[in-house]
């Protein structure tokens, strides 16, 4: 399993690269590494693209010891390899729980095998870093020392996972719950108690420094319930539908489909498979399948089967027919060089693929509207790149000089 894990992570890292060096990263890994090179160099997640402190808009220090990292190699190919690494080594500690379920060898090889081959995780190691990518392997981790009753082997996962992102405070407020109503009393009211002294905390923090969390604005109403079908078919059939067979402890799930359904002030849907807003809700019917398919592993063959299906036909990266890989981009060098300087630049909105390259300099803004190239040509005659070809930008904006 460990091999598999490896060969993913391989594989992602160049295809990360590929578009990394063709300018197509998303501004999420510039976001990320800007925000950890000043917290290493000055004690501060301040980031440009926020334009505060990053852990005033989520509470995401569990990322922090990445800091380290940063302070050595102060370079998106960092995060990168930290993100892919993250999701593929959660292969094998998915692999080690279900063995720890009962399940055999074999079938417990297929589950972690469906868990790679996934849409969904191959949609987060193909899209831009966050600290969301940790979630699947310390979810993982949790539920291992949950089998056990392990309380501070929980509560240590726990812990991590609730610096994972805010959302996460709530969630676990409510999987405690059903925990010690279905299966440990003592280790679900401890994850509930423990996620309400973090929230308790964030909360306080952020109000006495005058801050509040970004979040969307959610309402009890469910604006497009005729899309969302699609979605949880297209994440469960890589699950075989095996979480379905769990009965009532499917009310696990409600708080994370209430996140990503019923946001009311976003332009694109939360539900998309392969989003970073989805890993809650996929780890934790991955874990559903893992603990349906040890019970009956009739399922492991059709999970495996259905993943590697959706992989090849349905997926929304590149690991299906007719994809091919990116031109390295002519101006990647120019913005590697602003990226090893401190000097103040701005970087248009078409080009946050290039503001993701030279992040690592604090002062490299990403310009919305594009004020870069505003003094240069009027708005109507703007140099465009569509995202889908590949072609060299060739922009007369000031950092490309």
């Amino acid at each position: 399993m460990l091999a598999a894990a490896l060969l993913f992570a391989a594989i992602y890292i160049a295809l990360d690269f590929n578009a990394l060096f063709a300018l197509r990263t998303n501004q999420n890994t510039g976001l990320y590494l800007q925000s950890l090179v000043n917290f290493a160099q000055r004690g501060t997640t301040f980031d440009q693209s926020d334009g505060r402190p990053h852990l005033a808009v989520h509470e995401q220090w569990t990322a922090l010891p990445l800091a380290l990292l940063t302070a050595l190699w102060p370079y998106p190919q960092t995060l990168i390899v930290v993100q892919v690494l993250a999701l593929a080594l959660a292969a094998p500690i998915l692999y080690r729980f279900a063995l720890e379920l009962g399940a055999a060898p074999r079938v417990a090889a297929m589950i972690a095998l469906a868990y790679l081959l996934a849409p969904s995780t191959q949609g987060w190691a193909y899209h831009g870093f966050v600290p969301e990518d940790a979630l699947p392997a310390l979810a993982f981790a949790a539920a291992i020392a949950i089998g056990r009753r392990s309380l501070a082997g929980t509560l240590l996962a726990v812990a991590l996972l609730l610096g994972i992102k805010e959302d996460e405070t709530y969630f676990l407020i409510w999987v405690g719950c059903v925990l010690a109503w279905r299966f440990d009393r003592r280790i679900g009211f401890a994850i509930a108690l423990l996620a309400v002294c973090n929230g308790v905390a964030y909360y306080g923090i952020e109000r006495a420094f005058g801050f509040w969390p970004e979040h969307p604005q959610y309402a009890l109403a469910d604006r497009d319930f005729a899309h969302q079908w699609p979605f949880l078919i297209e994440i469960l059939v890589p699950l075989a539908f095996a979480p379905l067979t769990l009965g009532l402890p499917l009310i696990a799930a409600l708080p994370f489909l209430a996140e990503l359904f019923l946001a009311q002030d976003r332009s694109y849907p939360l539900y998309q498979a392969g989003s970073y807003y989805t890993v809650p809700f996929v780890t934790l019917c991955t874990l559903g399948a893992a603990i349906a398919i040890a019970r009956r592993p009739v399922f492991a063959p059709w999970a495996l089967g259905g993943a590697l299906l959706m992989a090849l036909f349905f997926n929304p990266t590149v690991l299906h027919f007719g994809r091919h890989a990116f031109s390295r981009d002519p101006q990647f060098d120019a913005a590697a060089r602003w990226g090893r300087t401190a000097l103040p630049v701005a970087f248009p909105c078409a080009d946050e693929g290039a503001w993701t390259v030279a992040a690592a300099d604090p002062n490299a803004r990403l310009a919305c509207p594009d004020t870069a190239t505003a003094a240069v040509l009027p708005p109507d005659t703007r140099p465009a790149r569509p995202a889908w070809q590949d072609v060299p930008l060739d922009s007369p904006a000031a950092w490309t000089k």
